[in-house]
């Protein structure tokens, strides 16, 4: 699982909490940076499995997150007809894919 799509998911998940707080956010802000420091200090690019079913709860909201945004990137990308931006969003969007694959079975519990 790429290192960098996960990374770009967490910041993106990072910010959005803070410009749109919904009561004291601090323990949620404090676990999305720890998993941000520690994607952020992997060897290599590939994010260990194991490590992200351990942290669905933090994951899955920044991917979904994610992919929301991704989504209207590529919707305003066909729209103004942009190509290149829109191949680039559609790549990253797929990128996210074995993330939701893998934590799939975590949805329930945390829905």
């Amino acid at each position: 699982m790429n290192k960098d799509t996960l990374l770009n998911a967490l910041n993106d998940y990072l910010l959005h909490i803070q410009l749109d707080p919904i009561g004291d956010i601090t323990s949620k802000i404090n676990a999305v940076e720890a998993c941000r420091n520690y994607v952020a200090a992997i060897d290599g690019d590939v994010v260990n499995a194991d490590w992200v079913k351990s942290n669905c709860i933090i994951i899955l909201p920044a991917i979904d997150y994610q992919r929301k945004a991704l989504k209207r990137k590529i919707d305003d990308a066909k729209i103004i007809n942009d190509e290149e931006a829109l191949s680039k969003a559609r790549a990253e969007y797929r990128n996210l894919q074995p993330f939701l694959n893998l934590l799939k079975p975590f949805r329930t519990f945390i829905s």
